[in-house]
């Protein structure tokens, strides 16, 4: 197959040689108005999905194999892989994150939700909540984005197209990473009461970069899982 991240790292160096300007502002409709976005995550972290889906798609394309986009709530955001390869599929996801500060102003320790770990994880050739069997996967990538909310966008507001210039991204201070799932995995749940696998924390993205979890192989990170 191919290396992943050294092709989406290329893509990303040309299209955005000055680093990730992805200047969204809003939403345009047909009548020619604009609805301008708020930092609410839930709709930013759609949006890194969407600014990653042409790239992804480009990266299939230029080396022949195929993409596939997964439905909302299931597993992965993206699978690659090749007609004579099919059990050697690729998994890509795409989480974000944004930096927070305590009182005295230092960022508190980040992290990301990775999945579940039941259905597919407990189930590898079952297709519960997952696109294709998991054991079809050989390789689980994580696109992780972390970045700072612009004060300036906390509501949505319905402008002219011909203010769009005028008008502030959402999202600043973007950074990225892009790593081996079980080497960003950490050893407790993501959130709450639900049953998402949470990513070790730190203040450095670099961290994550270079994969500084305590799992030393996919194999590790699974068996936990799969017991937790």
């Amino acid at each position: 197959m191919i290396d992943f991240r050294k092709e989406f790292q290329n893509k990303i160096e040309e299209l955005y040689p000055n680093g990730l300007e992805w200047g969204i502002v809003g939403i345009l409709v047909k009548k020619g108005f604009v609805y301008t976005l708020s930092y609410d995550s839930k709709i930013l972290s759609g949006v890194f999905e969407i600014l990653c889906e042409p790239i992804i798609r480009n990266i299939a394309d230029s080396n022949n194999i195929i993409m596939e986009k997964t439905a909302q709530n299931a597993y992965p955001d993206f699978t690659l892989y090749k007609k004579t390869e099919k059990d050697n599929k690729i998994a890509v996801e795409v989480k974000s994150t944004y930096r927070q500060f305590n009182k005295e102003g230092k960022l508190k320790p980040f992290g990301f939700t990775l999945g579940s770990y039941k259905s597919y994880l407990k189930d590898p050739i079952g297709c519960k909540g997952i696109l294709f069997p998991y054991d079809e996967y050989i390789e689980h990538w994580v696109i992780g984005f972390l970045y700072s909310r612009n004060p300036k966008c906390t509501k949505t507001e319905i402008r002219q197209i011909i203010e769009a210039g005028e008008l502030e991204t959402p999202f600043i201070d973007i950074e990225y990473f892009i790593q081996h799932k079980y080497l960003i995995a950490g050893k407790k749940p993501g959130s709450g009461n639900t049953t998402n696998i949470g990513s070790f924390k730190s203040r450095n993205i670099e961290d994550f970069k270079d994969g500084k979890g305590p799992f030393n192989t996919k194999e590790e990170f699974e068996k936990y899982w799969r017991s937790y």
